[in-house]
């Protein structure tokens, strides 16, 4: 058996020149409007952030699959493709998505879609040993953070939601 091509798209069909209505991201509420979805995303992502804050969310090793897990608790009342990566082909509104290769914003390119995981693993290789974070100083823990942070905003491994 095959996977059926993909035909779907993660944005909903812009019917406006409203740029408020337009390349609006397909989502669970339901929302066609920029507007309102930034409020309702808010709402929802700072529950589930909070969860993690109080240790309520995945558990993991600080890899690639604890960083899709960590996606995927924070956007789940969100996007159903919420933890998959960009190259990758979810199912959107039932229907599958094509991987999405490159992605800009602000006039910043990100990594191509094709080459996240390399990505992630160079990301990630700085905090890959829990033992060298625990026995950093501040500001050897701050230098390490703000590399990995760095380098995953250029990873760019998500759809939406990379900041956060």
């Amino acid at each position: 058996m095959t996977d059926s091509p993909a035909q779907g798209s993660y944005f909903y069909p812009s019917t406006s020149d409203d740029p408020d209505r337009t390349d609006v991201l397909r989502n669970k509420f339901g929302i066609e409007t920029h507007s309102e979805l930034r409020i309702e995303e808010y709402r929802a992502t700072a529950f589930r952030m909070a969860e993690i804050a109080e240790g309520v969310g995945p558990q993991g090793q600080f890899d690639k699959a604890h960083l899709k897990a960590i996606h995927g608790h924070i956007f789940q009342d969100v996007y159903e493709w919420a933890g998959h990566t960009r190259d990758e082909s979810p199912i959107v509104d039932g229907q599958r998505v094509e991987p999405i290769g490159g992605l800009s914003k602000g006039g910043t390119a990100f990594l191509h879609g094709s080459r996240i995981e390399m990505g992630l693993d160079e990301a990630l290789k700085p905090i890959r040993d829990p033992d060298v974070l625990r026995g950093s100083t501040p500001e050897q823990f701050a230098e390490r953070a703000g590399q990995v942070t760095a380098e995953l905003n250029y990873v760019h491994p998500f759809r939406e939601g990379n900041g956060r």
